[in-house]
């Protein structure tokens, strides 16, 4: 039997902003089909916005080699993703920040912030978070029907975000919303024109550079005043532009991929009878593997990419130093080389080799934070509510890297 190679838009905003409810919204065939006849796709690009080319990995596999092996694949060597311009790439007109420094200077900026998210630390924000969670799910239970992304996956982790960060709580109305516009620079309804994504862009590292004054001379305990205070003998540590580009990153970072996780993790377990009884059994203590769960079938990021720093053969392909490698986390998630059953949603799986999160180097620090905003909401809403059902369809966000819901109807029913 013959079969027909699927077309491949892997990277057209248009394939995510309509993609089918029933695949999570992802394009499963086209990442089935690269993963076992072009594991190492040549993906080349005609939009001024974006890079001319990339060489595609979508193998598990190959994802994890590529993003441990910062010797052959380089972060600091210019882009992010496949946009033209990221605000934290240096090479392109943006900022230095974490996740475009290799090797030690890497390591000097990780151990700073590593130190704003130990088990200790995220244990301290349980019980602001339980109490965000309270008040949203208040919110909702008034509503009754709401769009889910808005009411409930939003406010909790811009809060958390502000409590981590340090804004100022009657910041942090503006300081979010500049964070959403620069997120979703693809989509009309989010974002009205790239010059209102370069405003907020602006506005967000004009922003950054005044509270970080604010922090030094009022030092408290969040990153921002870790940032600012690292180094030794009156010589900082991270320069100004640093600061800055770390702050842009979280604040991308840390937002838009808890909401994204909890929306379309909500999604599934409305479509899912069974994982909706197995989520009011665990209730009062949720597993982490439901939340691993989530994060893997929404796959906030598709995709990073990096830059080959020496010539070298991948998959029967001559990859050159320069060239540019993207890691295809979307399809890395949904690979039966590592996952049982993958396109199933399944609450309780241990085995679960997501690269959501990234690995290596430049493996996410704020995952535990994200977790535990994720365990404390879904508690929450599921504790105080005996039915939560769909008032609509879903619809995703118009962009090929961040996976975004734009709206979730659901109607919830008091316990």
């Amino acid at each position: 039997m013959t079969t027909t190679a699927p077309e491949l838009r892997i990277f057209d905003y248009d394939t995510y902003a309509q993609g089918d409810p029933t695949t999570f919204g992802l394009p499963l065939e086209q990442y089935r089909h690269l993963r076992d006849e072009e594991p190492c796709f040549l993906q080349e690009f005609d939009d001024p916005m974006l890079i001319d080319r990339a060489w595609v990995v979508s193998r598990n596999e190959d994802i994890w080699e590529v993003d441990r092996n910062t010797e052959l694949y380089a972060a600091d060597r210019g882009y992010v993703n496949i946009w033209q311009v990221v605000p934290i790439d240096p090479k392109n007109g943006g900022l230095p920040a974490m996740l475009t420094t290799d090797g030690p200077r890497h390591r000097e900026q990780r151990q700073v912030l590593a130190k704003a998210f130990t088990p200790g630390m995220v244990r301290k924000l349980e019980g602001k978070f339980r109490k965000y969670a309270k008040d949203v799910v208040d919110d909702a239970l008034e509503k009754g029907t709401f769009n889910f992304v808005h009411t409930i996956a939003h406010n909790m982790p811009m809060e958390a975000l502000g409590d981590v960060l340090g804004v100022p709580q009657e910041d942090r109305a503006k300081f979010f919303g500049w964070v959403d516009k620069f997120a979703a620079p693809f989509d009309t309804r989010i974002t009205a024109s790239f010059d209102e994504v370069m405003e907020a862009i602006g506005n967000l590292m004009v922003y950054s550079e005044e509270l970080a004054e604010l922090k030094r001379a009022n030092p408290a305990d969040d990153v921002m005043s870790r940032l600012v205070a690292s180094g030794e003998g009156g010589n900082p540590l991270m320069s100004a532009d640093e600061i800055v580009g770390n702050v842009a990153l979280l604040a991308s970072g840390a937002a838009e991929s808890t909401r994204t996780a909890m929306s379309h993790g909500m999604h599934e377990l409305m479509r899912n009878e069974k994982a909706m009884a197995w989520m009011r059994t665990h209730q009062d203590n949720l597993p982490p593997t439901v939340i691993q769960e989530m994060v893997r079938i929404a796959s906030p990021f598709t995709h990073l990419v990096r830059t080959a720093t020496r010539d070298h053969e991948l998959h029967g392909k001559q990859i050159k130093e320069g060239d540019i490698v993207a890691m295809l986390f979307a399809a890395g998630n949904f690979d039966e080389r590592a996952f049982d059953r993958p396109d199933e949603f399944q609450p309780d799986r241990i085995e679960n080799p997501h690269v959501s999160f990234g690995r290596g180097a430049h493996k996410c620090l704020g995952q535990h934070v994200a977790a535990l905003e994720m365990k404390i909401l879904f508690e929450e809403l599921f504790q105080r509510t005996s039915s939560i059902e769909p008032a609509g369809p879903i619809s995703y966000v118009r962009d090929a890297y961040s996976r975004g819901v734009y709206e979730l109807p659901v109607t919830i029913t008091p316990a």
